[in-house]
């Protein structure tokens, strides 16, 4: 794979291998297996039987014996065969909303994943920019010291702000690498075999007002199944009706009388008498399974619309806050510590002062950053709630 990895190949890999969504496909293979077995006519049953030898007095030895077979077939009455096929298909469609689930949350997992490795390895390469600066700052305070400018305590701060920052940056270092191993756990990786990450965290170029996203709620494979689900409940009743009416099994055959010397045809008619078992039991509880299944997708529904209430609130409050940071924050930070650089140059401020702007700016940045990340996996959640990218929904 190399030793970058895109969002795009994490994607790939991810659907390929990822074990759980695996399983789910051959779920889905299960089903579609059963729905053939469904369609099959039941097997015609041959028998045979010898009778009236082997006894005593007119049925000693084989004289007198009678040989019959018979060849019987079973007709099924009330359209069970088509109405177990319709079922079994319904149960394979459940199967494949099933997967869709199952696909959706492992995507939408792997894109938070991949946005907190990303910001994991923003948050290193900004650590290692820090150390780079309190190397400086500290090379510089120790060439001061050495001309006799500056007092030997302020090399002494400056060294400890330079050991605090390494100390962060293997810390920074170790959460990448955390995160990484998070990333490759998707596709069943056991080892991380990339060492960075291709991308950016982008700032959506426009979001949607709720009442326009909650319009494609019944895009959510949570809320989409439940309509095959009620499909499948109703075959389920249908089929279980079906059974009320016995089926027939019909029987043609030839019998040899040995002690006469002749032969018979046979052909016979069975049907059960649906006296005391009508299938009266499955059927009520069939019919109250469809009941439950339209409480469950109303529940199903409501419970959807508060995540989405909720994701899309914080969607927004990432938003406004990342904007916030973007336009104020950072360049009044930036303006602070250029202006406290150059006033210790001029010996206007003093170390704490410049140490105070440096930690200023470099927890913005990285707040900065931690926004962008939690915007990003906002949007994920919102797209995930309605199963459709944001970009796609107009907001003219």
């Amino acid at each position: 794979m190399g030793d970058t990895l895109t969002y795009q190949s994490a994607i790939a890999k991810t659907l390929l291998d990822n074990p759980s969504l695996q399983s789910y496909a051959w779920q889905v293979r299960v089903k579609e297996a059963e729905r053939i077995q469904a369609a099959l006519l039941p097997n015609p049953e041959l028998e045979a039987e010898m009778e009236n030898f082997g006894g005593t007095g007119p049925f000693e030895g084989y004289g007198s014996r009678e040989t019959t077979i018979r060849l019987s077939q079973k007709i099924l009455l009330g359209a069970d065969r088509m109405k177990r096929k319709r079922l079994s298909g319904l149960t394979t469609e459940l199967a494949e909303w099933d997967y869709e689930t199952q696909r959706l949350n492992t995507l939408t997992g792997l894109t938070q994943a991949y946005i907190s490795a990303l910001e994991a390895q923003l948050q290193w390469v900004q650590q290692k920019e820090l150390v780079d600066v309190a190397r400086q700052f500290y090379e510089s305070i120790l060439a001061q010291v050495e001309a006799g400018k500056v007092s030997g305590l302020e090399k002494m701060k400056a060294q400890v702000e330079l050991s605090r920052a390494h100390i962060d940056l293997e810390n920074r270092r170790n959460s990448m690498e955390s995160a990484f191993a998070t990333l490759a756990s998707f596709w069943g990786a056991r080892e991380v075999s990339f060492t960075s990450l291709n991308g950016k965290l982008d700032i959506p170029e426009s979001i949607p007002n709720y009442q326009l996203v909650e319009r494609f709620i019944e895009q959510n494979p949570d809320v989409a199944r439940w309509t095959t689900e009620i499909q499948q409940r109703k075959a389920s009743l249908s089929f279980e009706q079906s059974k009320a009416i016995p089926d027939m099994k019909i029987s043609a055959g030839y019998r040899r009388i040995e002690d006469l010397d002749a032969e018979a045809a046979l052909v016979g008619v069975s049907i059960p008498i649906p006296f005391f078992n009508r299938n009266q039991g499955n059927v009520k509880a069939a019919r109250y399974e469809l009941n439950r299944a339209e409480t469950q997708r109303e529940s199903t529904r409501i419970e959807v619309q508060k995540a989405l209430q909720s994701s899309h609130n914080k969607l927004q409050a990432a938003l406004y806050e990342v904007e916030q940071l973007q336009a104020e924050v950072l360049p009044g930070a930036e303006t602070a510590y250029e202006a406290a650089q150059t006033g210790y140059r001029q010996g206007k401020f003093d170390f704490l002062e410049v140490l105070d702007a440096q930690r200023t700016l470099f927890t913005s940045r990285t707040r900065y950053v931690q926004a962008l990340a939690e915007l990003n996996r906002a949007v994920a959640n919102v797209e995930r709630l309605i199963g459709t990218p944001l970009k796609e929904i107009s907001t003219n």
